[in-house]
């Protein structure tokens, strides 16, 4: 039996993503434009002055904290997902018992996370990676708020609409509280009922949210939406990209990119490099131009990653230099988008060619990426000074 919860299909890739692509940066600003929720719908109607975040005095958050090297801020990120998953473990006892969720618990929270997405946007997401079987649920949330919140500055939204995505975030599996754990942690497939009852926490979210003081319209959006695909395909209602808002296609990506790189009690983890893969090649499912903006958020591009330079070049990611910078790994060159050809293989420095867009290899027509992968992470190439 077929098991539903990943939802994934290996499908054509659309070659959209092509040489002479769109800048990112021009990418984001006219998604932003486009939405038809408009890109500050949410600070409209936030309640109150929301945005404002009170102060916090407790050390573990590290609010006030100063860039560090990447061991240190890695340090700093398993002390703030710890107190994250204390915090959506409250919220989601509270939804199961049907008392309130206190937004004031969480917001600290979601200060701490940006705060340490500003000075290192890997951190949260390299220790998110690591969930044990019985709290799975509770740092998937945390690490889909971190992601959330990383997308949304590299979109440059307002500093309210962050934080409110950040919450969304967070909040976007609430209502699994009403959800036998039973199921969601069930070795085997699961039966069509099963699966039902497990697709209706998007809506049992709804419910939950919808009683609690304070909440925003976007919180309540990308709870219930998160699971759709723009294609039509996914659930609970079927809607297509000209009915899903921006927050909502974000939350899709974020939330599918966390699960897939997730060890389940039912799959094995997918390397980072292996989920951008796919998801990059999924037809159907995400707004891929949406999505060409969110990958390089995740602060390193993994090894064994086709990328577009900005020379371009279409290379393979052979190393990351997380002790120097993590966005500029060493690359491998081995085509010219410009002219159509196979060129020599080249080791590039990518702090002086930079990695523009992560590619699908399909949508370059290479038939034999398998084996250019594998020829660019076992063997050694001629280096540009």
């Amino acid at each position: 039996m077929r098991d539903h919860r990943d939802d994934r299909e290996r499908a054509t890739p659309m070659a959209d993503n092509a040489a002479g692509a769109e800048p990112l940066p021009r990418v984001a600003d006219r998604l932003i434009a486009e939405d038809w929720r408009g890109p500050v719908i949410a600070v409209a109607r936030l309640p109150g002055k929301r945005a404002a975040v009170p102060a916090v005095s407790r050390p573990a958050l590290h609010l006030k904290a100063k860039p560090g090297d990447w061991r240190t801020e890695r340090s700093r990120a398993v002390a703030v997902v710890a107190e994250g998953v204390v915090a959506i473990e409250g919220a989601m006892a509270a939804a199961a018992e049907g008392r309130p969720i206190d937004l004031r618990a969480l917001t600290p929270i979601i200060s701490a996370i940006t705060a340490s997405i500003a000075r290192d946007p890997v951190a949260v997401p390299i220790v998110t990676r690591l969930k044990r079987r019985h709290e799975y649920t509770y740092v998937h949330s945390v690490a889909v708020c971190g992601l959330m919140i990383a997308f949304a500055r590299q979109l440059n939204l307002d500093e309210a609409v962050v934080h409110e995505i950040g919450l969304a975030g967070l909040l976007h599996d609430i209502g699994k509280a009403r959800i036998p754990n039973l199921l969601l942690d069930k070795a085997g497939a699961l039966t069509n009922d099963e699966f039902r009852l497990v697709k209706s926490h998007t809506e049992r979210g709804v419910e939950i949210l919808s009683r609690t003081e304070g909440i925003s319209p976007l919180v309540i959006d990308v709870c219930l939406n998160h699971h759709e695909r723009i294609d039509g395909r996914g659930y609970p209602y079927g809607k297509t990209i000209d009915t899903l808002s921006l927050y909502a296609r974000m939350a899709a990506i974020c939330d599918v990119y966390d699960a897939v790189t997730s060890q389940r009690s039912y799959k094995r983890a997918w390397s980072a490099g292996e989920a951008i893969e796919w998801m990059m090649g999924s037809s159907g499912h995400f707004d891929r131009q949406l999505l060409s903006v969110f990958v390089p958020t995740l602060g390193a591009f993994p090894v064994g990653s086709l990328v577009r330079l900005d020379s371009q070049r279409l290379g393979v990611v052979a190393g990351d230099r997380p002790e120097v910078d993590p966005m500029n790994p060493m690359v491998r060159a081995f085509y010219c988008a410009s002219t159509g050809r196979r060129i020599a293989w080249r080791d590039v420095d990518t702090r002086h060619d930079r990695v523009m867009a992560v590619e699908s290899a399909a949508a370059w027509g290479l038939e034999d990426w398998p084996a250019i992968r594998a020829a660019a992470l076992g063997g050694a190439a001629a280096r540009e000074g």
